[in-house]
């Protein structure tokens, strides 16, 4: 093992700098590559970086030859604000709204647990802007459906905000055209467009365009980011508005078959 480096410290330092730049891969860069073997086969020297993660904030997501990927912690300087998506004039509710579509296009990729389980190796098939939003068109509907059923306003903080998102959700246009021909800024699917391309800069999506349609396929950094958020309530529910969704389906097509 020769990474150039004899000071561990050093080199704790520059893996975690490697790790920060989300484009960078092992395959590509020879000293990222050296640094993530020492990772792996080094106990003390990976000790070390983790001590180093912690001390700024940061979490390892996980570590193979393909890269050391990190996360960060609750008020970390590495993580990303609200702010810096919007800039200061963002309203409450386009704040709302953000996390409804972050969440959503999770919950598109990945709709189960196992789908986050299954080797990260595999490609994962693309998603696209459409797809997105009609996930959230069917759980908009079944957040109604069940708000129907049960009335009473949830106590919880949690919840009363994932129904305003969704009361946001739904005083929006999916699909609305400027004078121009192009998106409107106030439609869901280019707010959820511009959420995409934000993530292709984080290194967390490709894009390509197949048939003049724009096809986004989620990285390795975006799965392992993804686990994380799995754990949040948030993310609970709106598999379960899902999880849901679909059961009611399968119930309608067995009564089908049955009769």
């Amino acid at each position: 093992m020769n990474d150039g480096f004899d000071d561990p410290a050093l080199a704790a330092g520059r893996l975690i700098q490697w790790a920060l730049r989300v484009k960078a891969t092992p395959f590509n860069e020879p000293e990222y590559r050296s640094l993530v073997d020492r990772y792996i086969d080094d106990v003390d020297f990976r000790q070390l970086v983790k001590s180093f993660a912690d001390g700024l904030g940061l979490e390892i997501l996980h570590q193979s030859d393909r890269g050391l990927f990190v996360g960060t912690q609750d008020g970390s300087v590495f993580a990303q604000s609200p702010s810096a998506f919007r800039g200061s004039r963002a309203t409450a509710e386009d704040r709302l709204l953000d996390g409804l579509i972050q969440l959503a296009i999770a919950a598109t990729l990945y709709p189960r647990q196992q789908d986050l389980d299954e080797n990260a190796v595999d490609a994962k098939q693309p998603v696209t802007v459409s797809e997105v939003d009609e996930l959230l068109q069917t759980l908009n509907a079944e957040h109604r459906r069940r708000s129907t059923e049960s009335p009473d306003v949830s106590s919880d903080e949690l919840d009363q905000g994932l129904q305003e998102a969704w009361r946001v959700y739904d005083s929006r246009p999916n699909i609305k055209m400027t004078s121009s021909g192009n998106l409107s800024q106030n439609s869901t699917q280019s707010q959820i467009r511009k959420h995409l391309q934000l993530l292709v800069e984080r290194g967390c999506f490709v894009m390509h365009q197949r048939d003049k349609v724009e096809m986004y396929r989620p990285t390795l950094r975006y799965q392992f980011q993804v686990r994380e958020l799995a754990a949040t309530k948030l993310y609970r529910q709106l598999q379960s508005l899902r999880t849901d969704d679909v059961d009611s389906g399968q119930e309608t097509i067995q009564e089908s078959v049955d009769a």
